[in-house]
């Protein structure tokens, strides 16, 4: 993992990806991130997946079958 320190206004750029990351504003302990990206990369806030694929391994008869496959293939 890679640990930077930015400022408001500044850019982290992956040029190999086509990506870039925009501090656009701080407040206290929250940043405003702004992500450019191409139009086939899946962007996901990692919370909202995590809860998904819990609620989806609690339904499963299979535990974790389910949630191969929306790994291997979802964007959300």
């Amino acid at each position: 993992m890679l640990v930077l320190s930015r400022k408001a206004n500044e850019k982290i750029v992956l040029p190999d990806l086509g990506v870039t990351f925009t501090i656009l504003s701080l407040h206290g302990k929250r940043a405003r991130i702004g992500i450019e990206a191409p139009t086939h990369a899946s962007i996901q806030r990692g919370e909202l997946r995590e809860r998904l694929l819990a609620l989806l391994d609690e339904d499963e008869p299979q535990p974790g079958r389910r949630r191969r496959q929306l790994v291997h293939c979802a964007s959300f």
